[in-house]
This record gives C-alpha cells, structure tokens and sequence, in this order.
C-alpha cells in the first residue's frame, strides 16, 4: 500500500497576501477551512455569472434589494484589487449590473459578490469583470443609497466582516476569515501539492483507492 505525505515546508515565506489563482481552486480553500475549523465557508447558492475567477480583501455593502444606490457608493470606497461583497434584503430586484461594472472594472476593483439578484448578464460578459450573485433579473429599484457599507453582515449562516477575503471560480464562492488567512493558504497549498503527487501517482498505474489506503 502507498500511502502520501506532504513534508512540512515555509510556504508563506515572504507572501504577500496575492495569490496566482491558476494554482488554486475554491474546493481545496473549501478543504483546507473544514481541516482546519470544521466549516467549509461555502456560500452556497451563489454562483459565477461569466465564469472569471475573483480573489481579494471584501468591501462590505448591507442594503435592501430596491436599493442599488449603496452599490455604486461602495465602488467610490473599494480600492483596487478588493472585492465588493454586497448581501441584499430580499432578492427580487437587481443591485448590480452594467454602469456598476463598468465602474469597477474602470476603477481595477477585482469583482462583485451578490447575496441577491443581478442585471445585465450579456453586457456583463462583455465586460469581463467577474460577478458573482444568486439570480439574474431585468428589473431594479432605485438609488437611494440606505444601506451600510463596511459593516458585518450574513449570509446562509456565514459571517463576513469587512477586510475578510473570498476567492471565487466555477465552483462558487468561499469567504477566508482575516484571522485565518495565513494558515489557510498554507493548508490549500498543501493540498495542491498532495493532488499533484496523487495524479502523478495515478498515471503511474496506481489506483486511487490504494493512493488513498481505502
């Protein structure tokens, strides 16, 4: 029987909280969170709408989803490189669309997270800014610029505080507590490293189940 281990390695040595997100995907950031606390940090329900990944520090934005004044104020705020993480009241009308992500994009903000509705999918595309939200719409509300920006806020059970991070792909969305950063990117690259060695493993002729001593 074979079986894998990884040695320890400085993984984070001189890391600068950027990552090359060709090498890492959210079920191994998924992975390396439940190893580590027992929570996968998934935000189910939320999915990519152009199939581009996203990684950064979140701006927070609270607002009720007739409300997407508060989303053009938080692209004033964001710097470049974060992610506007917005969580709607209900998700009937659009917070976000395309003027919003033309903005963003003009502005190097690194994408959208909607716990809500977005507009504008073709446009969006064409755009190829990364936006990730729980349905698409036609319709929106009005810019009344109520809701709160950098505060916590919740989603299906998740807290996200301002200056946490999310990583977003094909497979969705995962949010990485500030607190957790470090050791987090350090398991998933352990992770990486061990899927590597498992692959290689498997052309070599040997069976998953005997990689994995089941």
């Amino acid at each position: 029987m074979l079986k894998i281990k990884i040695s320890p390695r400085t993984l984070l040595k001189g890391f600068s909280k950027k990552i090359d997100l060709s090498l890492i995907s959210t079920p191994q950031v998924s992975d390396a969170l439940f190893d580590l606390t027992g929570k996968n940090y998934a935000l189910h329900n939320i999915k990519p709408l152009n199939n581009l990944k996203v990684f950064g520090k979140v701006v927070t934005v609270k607002t009720k989803d007739y409300d997407w004044g508060t989303s053009v104020k938080a692209i004033d705020i964001a710097n470049e490189n974060e992610v506007i993480f917005i969580v709607t009241e209900g998700n009937s009308n659009a917070v976000w669309g395309e003027l919003t992500s033309k903005a963003a994009k003009i502005k190097n903000i690194a994408g959208t997270i909607i716990c809500g509705a977005c507009r504008d999918l073709h446009a969006i595309k064409n755009i190829r800014y990364p936006v990730f939200a729980e349905k698409v719409v036609p319709n929106a509300g009005s810019p009344l610029c109520k809701g709160k920006i950098n505060v916590e806020v919740k989603y299906n059970g998740i807290k996200i505080k301002p200056n946490d991070y999310v990583i977003g792909d094909e497979c969705g969305v995962v949010v990485i507590p500030n607190e957790l950063f470090d050791k987090v990117i350090e398991k998933t690259r352990e992770i990486n490293e061990k899927e590597k060695e498992i692959k290689k493993k498997m052309s070599e002729g040997f069976s998953l189940s005997e990689i994995l001593e089941l």
